[in-house]
């Protein structure tokens, strides 16, 4: 996860850089003192979110953040204000979307709290927005990964089996195979057969004596292939 801090004073960009490094989550971390280098870099560097200091060595972090907002890959990432400047509370919310602001002098115990719910609030968007993409004959399919059940292979074809609106539906894809369909996915799916691939988040029943899964609101039983049951939990 990539974090940049754009703060002036080195003994609190320190003292961030450490909280951060005490947290259980393992950060990439960026630092700068200077709003035109923080540009920069977030332009060359995806980052996951930011901690910004209001009061800049060359503008103001009020100001990098705006600019930061009309870039679409920045117009929702968490942005935490630290500033002793009260001021700009109601703007820093209200204009710039802000995720935090937190005002010096602040604890590390305070520090900590705000970045485990930027933590939080980063994995419940992960898990809602991620998507499959799939290509077929020039067009560009997109499927909600958590609306995905599993997926079979026949041959060539493999079919997805999705939730949408409360119901169980069936789509047909061609020329791709299973391996290939995994590369796409994140780790909440597991390949359980050779011709069968899963998502954890739905399994409802795991028979290791029939060698079955059952999903959930799911008629259908998933084999577990011999070579692939060291993965079922």
């Amino acid at each position: 996860m990539n974090v940049l801090i754009i703060e002036d004073d080195q003994a609190i960009q320190k003292f961030l850089k450490n909280t951060l490094e005490i947290l259980p989550q393992e950060f990439k971390i960026y630092h700068t003192e200077s709003a035109a280098e923080a540009l920069n870099l977030a332009k060359n560097i995806e980052m996951d979110f930011f901690i910004v200091d209001i009061q800049l060595v060359d503008y103001k972090g009020t100001d990098l953040v705006k600019q930061l907002r009309t870039m679409p890959t920045y117009m929702y990432t968490p942005i935490v204000f630290e500033t002793a400047v009260l001021t700009e509370e109601l703007y820093a919310y209200r204009e710039l979307k802000c995720f935090y602001y937190l005002v010096k002098p602040f604890t590390q115990l305070e520090c900590q709290k705000v970045i485990q719910d930027v933590l939080q609030y980063l994995s419940h968007i992960q898990i809602d927005e991620k998507k499959l993409r799939i290509e077929q004959k020039g067009f560009i399919f997109e499927y909600q990964l958590k609306d995905l059940f599993y997926m079979e292979s026949f041959g060539k074809k493999i079919f997805l089996h999705i939730k949408r609106d409360g119901n169980l539906m069936k789509e047909m894809i061609s020329s791709y195979s299973l391996n290939a369909i995994m590369e796409k996915l994140d780790n909440r799916f597991i390949q359980v057969h050779k011709s069968f691939i899963i998502n954890q988040d739905m399994v409802e029943q795991i028979d290791k004596v029939e060698q079955t899964i059952r999903l959930r609101d799911e008629d259908t039983l998933i084999p577990i292939g011999l070579k692939y049951r060291h993965y079922i939990v």
